[in-house]
Parts: C-alpha cells; sequence; structure tokens
C-alpha cells in the first residue's frame, strides 16, 4: 500500500493526518532532530503496520508493558518515523510540536473530509448502539476549530444543524448524532475497504444493520438558518430576533455563539 502520492487529497494520508491529529506526537530538537510518535493498544496494531507500509519513509514498531490504573499487565505498541521529510509534511499541514489538543485545527490544505474524519473518529470518536439498540456516533474533541468543522462536515451529510459546547467537567465538545443521521454518516465515513481500525469497521456495521421500528415517530430536523436570519441576528437584540423569526433564545443565542467562533476561525486563518 506504500504510496508515494502524499498529499491530504489522498485518502489514506487524511486518515492518517486525522489519526496523528488525536493519538500522535510530533516533537522537534535542535539540529532537525525529532520524532512522530503513536502509541496505541496492541489490539489496534494493525493500523499502525498500515502505517509502516504506506509512507516511504524508514519507521519502527516495538512494543512494551506498562501498569495502569485498570491493569498491571497493560500491552502497547509504539510507531515512531525520525525522517524530518516526514515531519516537514506533517507540519506544513498544520500539526503543532508538543500538546496539541486544543491547538489542533482541519488541515491547512484541501484534504479528502470523509477520510480525514474517520482518523479523526477512530482515534477521539466512537460508535455503534446505544444501550437501548439506537446506532450513535460521536466525536470528543478539545478543540473549537474541530468542534466547529466537525459540525459543519454533518450539516453537509444530512442536513442537520448542530450545536455543541464545552461540558463542565471536562472542557471538551462531545457532538453525537443518532439513528438514521448517524446510519448516514458511517455509510459515507467507512466505505467498502477503507483504512480504519478494525473494531470501528465492525461498530459501524452493527449501525448500518439497525432499522427503525415501525412505531417510533420520527423527529424532523431543525429549520436550517439562511445567510439573511445570520445577518438579521448579529444586527437586531435577542429579543427581536425571537420574535421576527419565529425562533427560541436558546436557537439564536447558539446560532450567535457558532457565528462567533467561525468570525474568529476565519481571522486566526
Amino acid at each position: 500500500m506504500q504510496s508515494t502520492n502524499i498529499t491530504l487529497e489522498n485518502p489514506y494520508y487524511a486518515y492518517l493526518f486525522g489519526f496523528i491529529q488525536t493519538d500522535g506526537h510530533l516533537y522537534n530538537n535542535t539540529r532537525d532532530r525529532g520524532c512522530l510518535s503513536i502509541e496505541i493498544n496492541k489490539q489496534d496494531e494493525h493500523i499502525l503496520w498500515a502505517f509502516q507500509n504506506l509512507i516511504p519513509f524508514n519507521s519502527s514498531i516495538t512494543e512494551r508493558v506498562r501498569t495502569t490504573n485498570f491493569s498491571s499487565d497493560n500491552k502497547t505498541v509504539i510507531w515512531r518515523v525520525y525522517d524530518k521529510r516526514f515531519r516537514d509534511y506533517l507540519e506544513l499541514w498544520g500539526l503543532p510540536n508538543g500538546s496539541k489538543s486544543q491547538l489542533i485545527k482541519l488541515p491547512s490544505c484541501r484534504f479528502s473530509k470523509v477520510d480525514y474524519f474517520r482518523g479523526l473518529i477512530d482515534g477521539d470518536g466512537s460508535l455503534g448502539l446505544t444501550s437501548k439498540g439506537f446506532p450513535f456516533l460521536s466525536l470528543v474533541t478539545s478543540s473549537s476549530y474541530i468542534a466547529i468543522g466537525y459540525i459543519e462536515f454533518i450539516n453537509q451529510m444530512t442536513g442537520q444543524v448542530k450545536t455543541s459546547t464545552r461540558n463542565t467537567r471536562d472542557r471538551v465538545y462531545n457532538i453525537v448524532v443518532y439513528k438514521e443521521d448517524a446510519q448516514t454518516l458511517v455509510r459515507q465515513l467507512y466505505y467498502n475497504n477503507c483504512l480504519a481500525l478494525s473494531r470501528k469497521i465492525i461498530k459501524a456495521r452493527e449501525v448500518l444493520s439497525w432499522s427503525r421500528p415501525a412505531d417510533m415517530t420520527r423527529v424532523k430536523h431543525r429549520k436550517l438558518w439562511t445567510l439573511e436570519e445570520d445577518q438579521f441576528i448579529t444586527n437586531h437584540s435577542i429579543e427581536c430576533s425571537m420574535k421576527v423569526l419565529s425562533r427560541s433564545r436558546n436557537s439564536v443565542e447558539m446560532r450567535l455563539w457558532r457565528l462567533n467562533k467561525l468570525s474568529k476561525q476565519s481571522v486566526t486563518n
């Protein structure tokens, strides 16, 4: 599977970059020395072998045993790449050095969205069936940039307008979709023969096998915001916007928050 087409329009590299943003660590030192490393549980080591076969640079895969709060025999696998040429690509695409959870952003170039977001979900997301048997797909992130980008992706794929705020305990965004919306996203993200964690592919099949019971009422999506409505709420009070647009206070306030975030991201970029 080795590919010299090192671009994020290449589905394999788009997935790899998303995965690196969640589970990877980029370290740079003096005299061009440094390393990209990913450490994951041994059950998922197959993905690291796929990464090693993908890139045209030398890399190593090693194992270690750690003692954690849950196990005294926790086996992990580490993939390391020291080649500066590969690290240069990662930095060019926007990967920061060191601690990065709140700093990561969408790639700074054209990229394959479905593969990139699948990489993020394989690293920091989950999917499957709830305790009540409903399909779900979630992504947890500390980055406001990623949260906004993923919410936009959900809207493009499903038409659903999602909002999200940081939770009070961990200060992270937990963005979840359910039922048919989850199926729509999973169908796009986990297509046949895509690069992904094996256990997530199994969960994807569970999601797609679900059928809505005949007696379960389907809730309509919330009304989409238009450009004219966005312009109106940014130039009028919340009370006036609620009355004129027939929107709830929460709807107007969340839309203003989202527009403010998008504006800040635009200025930063």
